[in-house]
């Protein structure tokens, strides 16, 4: 499934809508959840391996993985950053919460198509279920490559191009706009970012949640904040309607979508 889009919204509007939804996206968040789970699975492999130096997270969310790196990491600096101020002020007020803040944990608002070459370097760069926000994944993941010390590790999580392939499916059968966001396509990306100094894997893993109807999932959607594609493109009221519809006489009983999860790990260069 390869969709293609120019991101029309802006990154304002992006953090605006994530900002609003942080404590809605806490309780209902369980995708985002259990994948920031398998990241940290998937990063203690490494963990004994990184050289010294600092942990960045980018899009920390309301502290699904932030809370596990402090954790894990506990005499490392740790700078927690996300998009969306709304997130970063959650995250850091649950975590305080929990008395996991001390002088080695900062926060930040952080743009990640805004970053410059005068970043400091990080011995580890994690992100989880946010680079599909960038304005371009590829380009966005370079960026972060860029920001680490030899033998540093990104490693990272996102929806692959393969997510929501039964939402697809219907608008295709019925001639309807597919409004979702154009999701990375993991083959094309991970070649790009090969051609920097870098080391690159990555495995994929299918997720399902299930709803009692179509329209279930797409209100879980919105209380999440996912109100906008990238592309600002949005199906009318009676558009959705005869979506619905559609979706909900097709299956005999709740409604099943899919999650195309990649993780992926760029190792850079000594």
């Amino acid at each position: 499934m390869k969709i293609t889009a120019e991101q029309t919204i802006s990154s304002k509007s992006i953090a605006e809508t994530f900002s609003e939804a942080a404590e809605q996206y806490h309780q209902k968040a369980e995708i985002q959840q259990k994948v920031a789970d398998g990241l940290i699975s998937s990063l203690l492999p490494w963990k004994d391996t990184l050289p010294a130096g600092d942990i960045l997270e980018v899009g920390c969310g309301t502290g699904f993985l932030s809370e596990q790196i402090i954790k894990e990491f506990p005499d490392r600096k740790k700078l927690i950053t996300d998009l969306a101020p709304g997130m970063v002020s959650f995250c850091e007020n649950q975590l305080g919460e929990k008395g996991l803040i001390n002088d080695s944990v900062s926060f930040k608002t952080l743009n990640v198509d805004e970053i410059s070459d005068s970043e400091p370097k990080y011995s580890l760069i994690v992100s989880n279920f946010a680079a599909q926000w960038f304005k371009d994944t590829s380009i966005g993941l370079e960026k972060l490559s860029e920001l680490l010390v030899p033998g540093g590790l990104l490693l990272c999580t996102f929806p692959g191009n393969h997510t929501f392939e039964e939402w697809y499916s219907n608008c295709l059968e019925l001639g309807l706009p597919f409004t979702a966001n154009a999701f990375p396509d993991v083959e094309e990306l991970v070649i790009k970012l090969s051609m920097n100094p870098v080391q690159v894997d990555y495995y994929e893993n299918d997720l399902y949640q299930e709803f009692d109807n179509s329209m279930d999932f797409f209100k879980h959607l919105k209380e999440i904040g996912v109100r906008k594609s990238k592309t600002g493109k949005q199906l009318t009221a009676r558009q959705l309607k005869l979506l619905t519809k559609f979706w909900d006489e097709k299956v005999s009983n709740e409604v099943k979508v899919k999650w195309h999860v990649v993780y992926l790990a760029a190792k850079k260069d000594m």
